[in-house]
Formats: structure tokens, sequence, C-alpha cells
């Protein structure tokens, strides 16, 4: 005869013990090992309780723990128990990694919080000295990546400058903090008294592009360097649309960044060919901005990554070239670390020179 109360005390010893198993699994949290052997433990006298209810005399079930030999009702507590504890303390050994993952993306986010505020709250600062940190390119020893520190005008052993220019290729005024207006400064043709009588790459760069703007992002369109050619033996200016303008929300860094400065360097290369009407020879350096850093807002340290990356996988391709060295500008120190930072995994060590 079935034993009801029996069987009412095994459906509240089963469902108390599920439902504590469940929740914990249900809100991640922690698995506190007295709580499993509550859990489990309840569960297991459910099963035997039920077991028992309905073969009351059976007593043929046994079976050994903590060095005992055990039969009847408590031997199959003590297995269904044993074994449900282990099973899930096993389930909890795989589940580890994963909660391993995601405390570790926890505390990254917290992190890079903490660095973001602590940039916000430290303004960068402006490196005055014009320095040059060179670093080899593996299995290329003709040919390096570098930083150069300090103000862009004080340049003047770059043949190629790049500069970052948005899709509309409309270059910055001449008085704005930026590469654009430097540029388009320094290029112009000026009186005595430093006006601007002549916007010679500006002018330059809107002929080229007349009736066919916007261009794509990674779009790179060379000019003359106008007066940048005495100024700071400047060969040719290389403008890609890095930056994409939208009314009313500014301007933000193009997503094609690796293919920005891909472009940039074969239109440098494109540039001095005799069949693209130049005079010069080939050029073998150029110098890149950190492209859509600047206005545009983007993360110094990712934009860092992807152009000297990009220009790593190009000067370490076995495709012919004539550039033999590229160069980032680190106008402050917070882009300084960047680019060092970027650079450490593509080269084992540096050499500082100039």
């Amino acid at each position: 005869m079935t034993n009801v109360p029996a069987l009412s005390a095994a459906a509240l010893l089963l469902t108390l013990g599920i439902g504590m198993v469940l929740r914990r699994v249900a809100t991640a949290a922690e698995q506190r090992p007295v709580v499993l052997v509550v859990a489990w433990l309840c569960v297991a006298l459910g099963v035997d309780l039920i077991l028992f209810a309905f073969f009351p005399g059976q007593e043929a079930i046994s079976g050994k723990a903590l060095g005992f030999r055990m039969s009847g009702a408590v031997a199959l507590f003590l297995v269904v128990w044993q074994g449900c504890f282990r099973v899930h303390k096993q389930a909890l050994a795989l589940d580890r990694p994963g909660e391993l993952l995601r405390q570790s993306r926890a505390e990254t986010a917290r992190l890079r919080d903490q660095l973001a505020a602590a940039t916000a709250a430290r303004r960068p600062e402006q490196l005055t000295t014009t320095r040059v940190h060179r670093h080899p390119v593996a299995g290329r020893p003709d040919r390096e990546l570098g930083i150069i520190t300090g103000d862009l005008k004080n340049v003047d052993f770059v043949d190629v400058w790049v500069n970052s220019e948005n899709t509309d290729m409309q270059m910055s005024r001449f008085h704005e903090r930026s590469v654009s207006g430097l540029i388009r400064y320094e290029g112009a043709r000026h009186d005595a008294s430093g006006r601007v009588v002549e916007d010679c790459v500006a002018d330059e760069l809107a002929y080229r592009v007349a009736g066919h703007t916007p261009v794509m992002p990674g779009t790179a369109i060379s000019t003359g360097p106008g007066k940048l050619a005495t100024r700071n033996k400047v060969r040719r200016v290389v403008h890609v649309a890095s930056v994409i303008g939208e009314p009313g929300n500014g301007y933000r860094q193009a997503r094609a960044l690796t293919r920005c400065v891909t472009n940039a360097l074969r239109e440098a290369e494109r540039a001095g060919t005799p069949d693209a009407g130049s005079l010069c020879e080939p050029p073998v350096s150029i110098v890149f901005p950190l492209l859509g850093a600047g206005e545009a807002g983007a993360d110094p340290v990712e934009t860092a990554r992807a152009v000297l990356t990009a220009a790593y996988e190009y000067l370490s391709s076995d495709r012919p070239t004539s550039l033999r060295a590229v160069y980032v500008l680190a106008y402050t120190d917070a882009e300084l670390a960047a680019c060092r930072g970027a650079l450490e995994p593509l080269s084992g060590s540096g050499r500082t020179g100039r």
C-alpha cells in the first residue's frame, strides 16, 4: 500500500532541494558548499522516501560510504546524495572558466573606465622637442617604423606628409589646431605680414576633386607641397579621407582606417613615379598623424594601433616599395604613449635617434 505521508514529505523535500539549486543557478549567485550540501541532502531524502514509500520491504540496495558498507534506505540515501553532489561539483568546475572570463571582462571594463577618467582629468602635455623613435621591421633591415614627437612644423626630413582630411576634401581654416590647417597655412604663400596671398595646397586639392565630392572614406589624393617644399623639404602631400562629417554632429573617424593607411602609402609611391607627372625621385619616407584622433575625437590608443599595424604590414610585405621609413606624429605625451604601446608587439626592440 502506498505511503501517502512519505510521498508528501518526499515531494516537499524534492521541491525544496531542487528549488535551492535552481535559484542559485538562475541568479548566478556564489555556489557555497553548505548550500549545495543541504540542497542535495533534501533531494536524496526525497528520492529515498519515494522508493521506500512504494517498496517498503525492499532492503536489497547496498553501498559504501566513508569507509562503511551499508544497505537498505541508508545506503540508497548516501548513494543518491553523494552522486548528485559530485555531479554538481563537476558541473561547477566546467562553469568556472566562464565565470572567470566574466569577472575578467568586468574588471577590464572597470579599469578602462578608471583610465578614461584619469585621462580626462589630466590634460595631455604638448611635446616641444622633435625626436625620432625608430623601430626596425622584422626581416626588413632596410625599412623601419618610427615615431616623431613634437610639432610637425619642425619636421624637415620627411619626403611625404599625410593630411587627415574629411570626405568632402575641405581643408581646415588656417588657424585651426589641426594638421590640415597647419599644412594649408604653411604650404601657402604669404606676404611680409604673414597674410596668405596664395592658398597653394588647398587650391590644388579643390581643383583635383572638383565635382567629385564627397569621396569614399579611404580615398587618397596627392597634391604638391606648396611652400612646404622650401620650408620643410616636403615633396608631396597625400590627403586621405579618414574623417566623415555629419551635419549637427561634427566629425567622426572613418571605420576603414586600415584602408586609409594603405591607400595613402600607395598614393605616395604612385605620385613619385614618372607616369604620374612628378619630376622628383620616388619618396623614401612618409609621416602620418593619428588619423581622426584630433577634431574627430577618436581613441588615440586604438588609432595608433590601427595605423602602425597597417604600416608595419605594408613595409614587411614582399611587394617592392620605395618607402624605407614610415613615421607617426606624436604631438602630446598621451599620443607618444599610445604609439609606443602599439609598436611594442610589432617589434622586439627599438632604438632612439636624432
